[in-house]
């Protein structure tokens, strides 16, 4: 990881030249934090860290500064920052306006008593759980919190000029500049006098104790108080004329000063004062609930430290001097370091004396290998000892050199890898002894370097490492283009991937169990057995970066340092953890390591940073303090139920961490949506749902560190979407009890419906029988034998035939129509033409009639009710042609329209005047059938299939006003075929 926290400017707090601090860092982010003047800082109970500064109240959660806004205020620059037992921020401003946090506003606290208003100084104040104490520099003010009520002024005895009000949980205790002392509770709340007079006294809390000293450059004793006792102890041993601002306690163990050129760790009982932080004017220091320190400066913004146990060693001060390049262990108390800028330097640990070597500024030192038997080290730059400032042997040894056991020197260089004669013998410029070693004649050129000499040129390739093996019988060398394993005996294989492709590797190291480990610049880590790729450690399964830049092993684990971070690999399980969090070093780079028996030794880009193998005391838990529910712009609870429709819902959700906030994720879960786990970056704060269905949800969201190392708990926030009113169970039993009652009022009136229809289809079968009878009636059938009988005497036997036949057709329609209602009116018209020409044959050749047709449909496809006509075809004849003397002529007319059927029946007959007056003479004879039943027979039809048959009877004349007949009209609307059967 290349920085911590977003760092968008990284320096360090380099003390004197000898000195040795925590490694510190300073942040700065222009965005976000507009300002380097930070007067007071607050770590809440949630993990939150509160700046207040010149430009007003910041939140931080690790990644992002959040400013919070005023509701009301004279200036924006705050100070005196508290929590109140609840949890709730205070603030206060220059202006003596005090402030509280609600709804992520500076809501300002308004006073009710106007002497608060009137006093021309606030010293500080106090937040308790019921009271707000408020210490001007004469008066004491108990507030009632709740109202903004004066409960009590207490008065000093003499003009005290109060210097300091603090609280150590609900104990409240004031210093007065004179020597008073003022504790609450207490069985008398007034002020004491105390035998000790400060003029200017600071105090502050632990936790367990309230401490208090002099600021500015006095160095009188300090005190303690606690339960209302008070104890003096020793002076702080801070030089007088260094100015004191302001006390810190970041635990009961942890009190800090903070003076204008540095931070001092104090020990309260005995006086002494460590510096810690040099070289800033610091205003505060709090500790993160991840064991970080926060250090605010009065000029320069703030810093960080992750971590006390890491120091950091400035090896040569200077502008870019302090870039180490490589770091190697020599012994217990010696290391030796290498810069970018070609610097070397012997480092004791132990008493931090340095021995820097007479080189000139060149390039990086690329390498530092010891030789412990000859007691000198190797390096680019040359052969150096630990005794003397001037070089042994200045000479350019390229990337990395091994020795043989005959003291020979192998060298990898920038263009070929070559072996030189012992650079520290007699001989240093002849041919290298290759006694027992049959690989170099192999090898042997001439004329290398100088005329004349002959020594081993293995390959004139690029090298990058070269690694002797731990049986010393072979060695490695790591080309531009491939991996070589050379065998002093005489062979040479080159190591290749399990698909023969080539393995380019920058570093090898062989570990205690004889695995080769070749790092490489994009590949990761390959571990390599018996000249046979075996594993892989990449991106894909945990390293931070692919480009290795050096490894080493300790207790059985190989620790790799790679451009992103120092990691740890256990090659049997495959966990890799990540070293520089676990020690509170995330976001520095490091260059190279170095695995001394008691510490771990850091070349940075800062200088040498030291670890004693302790990883930072920190909590395992990320805070995740709460989730927050929106839906349509209001804010929910727990088991909240939302409406059909609006069913969207948003939340809102920060986890906190300091330690490595780039490697923060969120796992979530809608349970009742998802079956799955999903994942969100540490910069995604927000998760939306839109229209949701109907039912029960519970949001699962956990955040974790990408390493595995750190987890929150497991937040919930479960709600409700209701269904729609019409789902709902009152709106189902609503809806099926009207739905009952319709259906009750409906059987009802079908029921009513039905029996009214079926009394009419009664009504309309008896009518249909009148018909009948009225077409069988004895008076009809008499008729017909009369005429049979008379057609026998005059011998018309054909004509008997005839009629007997019509006769005998027309009964068995009549039959057959007596269970229709509706039928074609070809049927109609068939039965029709049978009882005419019985008529006919009754009335011999004195009547005639005519059937007329005018259709667009066929007369098969047209549908009218049964047995209709008949009855006005027999009334025509019956009660107008009977009577008439002469011709008798009947014209029946059948004319289609878009609405229905058109019928018209005309006769030449007396007219319905002289048949009345006829039917007037003989009352006695029996009424026709046919004609009781039309009229009722048509309403029956028109109820029954809500079509109306319209009828209408006119009476013809001629010009003279003499009856010449009757004229019937019929309106017979359009049946629907499909119920000719009903």
């Amino acid at each position: 990881m290349k920085q911590l926290f977003f760092t968008v400017l990284i320096t360090l707090l380099i003390g004197q030249i000898n000195a040795q601090y925590p490694y510190t860092q300073k942040f700065t982010f222009p965005a976000q934090l507009p300002t380097q003047v930070i007067y007071d800082m607050l770590s809440d109970n949630k993990g939150y860290i509160w700046v207040a500064t010149d430009k007003g109240l910041f939140r931080f959660n690790g990644r992002a500064f959040v400013k919070i806004p005023f509701d009301n205020t004279s200036m924006q620059s705050v100070s005196y920052l508290q929590k109140d037992p609840e949890g709730n921020i205070w603030c206060m401003n220059f202006y003596k306006e005090l402030f509280t946090i609600k709804n992520d506003t500076l809501r300002n606290y308004y006073f009710n008593d106007k002497r608060i208003v009137n006093e021309s100084v606030i010293v500080n104040y106090v937040a308790t759980k019921k009271h707000i104490w408020l210490a001007s520099l004469e008066n004491l003010y108990q507030i009632d919190k709740a109202t903004g009520k004066t409960i009590k002024r207490i008065y000093s005895p003499e003009y005290l000029g109060i210097t300091s009000i603090v609280k150590n949980g609900e104990e409240v205790v004031a210093y007065g500049a004179k020597g008073w002392i003022f504790k609450y509770p207490a069985e008398k709340v007034e002020w004491i006098k105390t035998p000790f007079k400060y003029n200017d006294t600071r105090m502050m809390s632990s936790g367990k104790y309230i401490y208090g000293a002099q600021i500015g450059k006095m160095r009188l004793p300090a005190f303690t108080v606690q339960k209302g006792r008070v104890k003096l102890t020793k002076p702080f041993n801070i030089p007088e004329d260094i100015l004191v601002f302001h006390f810190a306690s970041t635990s009961e163990n942890e009190q800090w000063i903070c003076t204008q050129t540095g931070a001092y760790l104090w020990n309260v009982e005995t006086g002494n004062a460590r510096l810690i932080f040099p070289n800033q004017s610091i205003t505060d220091i709090v500790k993160d609930y991840q064991g970080n320190y926060w250090i605010s400066t009065l000029d320069n913004g703030l810093f960080v430290c992750p971590s006390l146990n890491n120091k950091l060693y400035s090896i040569n001060p200077g502008s870019g001097f302090d870039n180490l390049a490589k770091v190697t262990t020599i012994n217990k108390d010696t290391v030796v370091v290498g810069s970018t800028k070609g610097l070397l330097t012997t480092f004791n640990i132990q008493n931090e004396n340095k021995l820097h070597y007479k080189l000139p500024i060149a390039t990086e030192i690329q390498f530092i290998t010891y030789d412990s038997v000859d007691k000198v080290i190797f390096t680019n730059r040359g052969i150096i000892n630990l005794q003397s400032p001037n070089p042994t042997l200045v000479e350019d040894y390229g990337k990395s050199v091994i020795r043989d056991f005959r003291k020979n020197l192998i060298v990898a260089s920038y263009n070929r890898t070559y072996v030189l004669n012992n650079p520290l013998g007699s001989h240093l410029n002849e041919t290298p002894d290759t006694t027992g070693i049959p690989l170099y004649s192999h090898y042997m050129k001439n004329n290398i370097f100088r005329p004349g000499l002959r020594i081993p040129v293995f390959r004139n390739a690029r090298s990058t490492n070269i690694l002797l093996s731990k049986t010393k019988k072979y060695f490695w060398i790591a080309y531009y283009d491939d991996l070589y394993r050379y065998c002093f005996s005489d062979s040479t294989f080159v190591v290749r991937k399990n698909n023969n492709q080539k393995l380019i590797a920058r570093t090898l190291y062989e570990t205690n169990d004889h695995y080769l480990l070749a790092g490489t610049s994009n590949e990761g880590l390959y571990v390599i057995q018996n000249d046979k790729v075996i594993k892989r450690f990449h991106v894909g399964n945990g390293l931070k970066s692919n480009n290795v830049k050096s490894i080493k092993e300790r207790n059985g684990k190989i620790w790799v340092n790679t451009d992103e971070s120092l990691q740890i690999i256990d090659l049997k399980s495959g966990i890799i953890t990540n070293l520089l969090d676990e020690y509170g070093l995330g976001g520095l780079t490091v260059n190279d390591f170095s695995l001394h028996p008691e510490k771990l030794l850091l070349a940075t880009t800062s200088g040498l940073v030291i670890n004693d193998y302790r990883g930072k005391p920190v909590n395992e838990i990320i805070n995740f303090p709460s989730i927050k529910a929106l839906s349509n712009g209001l804010e929910l609870s727990i088991n909240s139920s939302l409406s059909a429709d609006k069913n969207n819902i948003s939340f809102f959700f920060d986890a906190i961490q300091y330690k490595s906030p780039t490697n923060l994720n969120y796992r979530y879960k809608l349970v009742g949506l998802d079956t799955a786990w999903k994942v969100l970056s540490y910069n995604i704060g927000t998760l939306n749902f839109y229209r949701l269905s109907p039912g029960n949800y519970d949001l699962k969201i956990q955040a974790y560190d990408i390493n595995g190392i750190y987890e929150s708990e497991l937040k919930s926030f479960s709600f409700k979407v209701l269904r729609p009113f019409w789902q709902q169970w009152w709106f189902i039993l609503l809806i099926t009890g009207i739905s009952l009652g319709i259906g009750y009022i409906f059987l009802k009136f079908w029921s009513k419906r039905l029996m009214l229809r079926q009394g009419l289809k009664e009504r309309l079968f008896k009518s249909q029988l009148v018909a009948i009878r009225s077409q069988m009636n004895p008076h009809f059938i008499y008729n017909v034998l009369n005429t049979v009988q008379g057609l026998l005497y005059d011998n018309r036997k054909t004509e008997v035939g005839n009629l007997l036949g019509n006769f005998s057709d027309l009964m068995r329609k009549t039959l057959q129509s007596s269970d229709k209602q509706l039928q074609s009116l070809r049927e109609e018209i068939e039965n029709l033409t049978l009882y005419l020409e019985l008529e006919k044959a009754r009335f011999d050749k004195d009547f005639e009639y005519k059937i007329e047709i005018n259709l667009q449909d066929d007369v098969a496809d047209l549908i009218i009710p049964s047995m209709l006509l008949q009855p006005f075809a027999e009334n025509a004849v019956k009660h107008g042609l009977m009577h008439k003397a002469g011709k008798k002529k009947l014209t029946i007319k059948f004319i289609q329209s878009l609405d229905g059927l058109d019928v018209y029946i005309e006769d030449n007959g007396i007219g319905r005047k002289q048949s009345m007056q006829i039917n007037q003479r003989n009352k006695n004879k029996p009424q026709s059938f046919a004609t009781k039943a039309i009229a009722e027979r048509i309403e029956l039809f028109n109820r029954l299939y809500k079509l109306k048959i319209r009828h209408d009877v006119f009476d013809r004349f001629d010009e003279l006003n003499n009856s010449t007949g009757t004229a019937i009209h019929l309106f017979i609307p359009k049946y629907d075929k499909e119920r000719i059967n009903l």
